[in-house]
């Protein structure tokens, strides 16, 4: 029931033949971390900037964006287990 299985899935209806499904998995994967890595370069930047320019906001900013990112996990894993 892992993401794995819905990506194979996918990709089966999609008429992939079942020996390209490792190198396709692979390329979403590589694909989901070039997304993550990303997201981190574009937030990276301006947090180390707060952090210099006014450390007293950076570790409450931090806090609220990574609760923020924490709920919407939680979110996402509810609703994928449920349905």
């Amino acid at each position: 029931m892992g993401g794995e299985d819905a990506f194979a899935d996918g990709e089966a209806e999609a008429g992939l033949p079942k020996t390209a499904l490792a190198g396709a998995l692979f390329l979403f994967n590589v694909g989901v971390e070039i997304g993550q890595a990303t997201i981190i370069l574009a937030v990276a930047p301006p947090l180390a900037l707060l952090a210099s320019r006014q450390p007293k906001y950076h570790r409450p900013t931090v806090l609220v964006a990574a609760s923020l990112i924490g709920f919407a996990g939680v979110r996402w894993l509810v609703t994928r287990l449920i349905g």
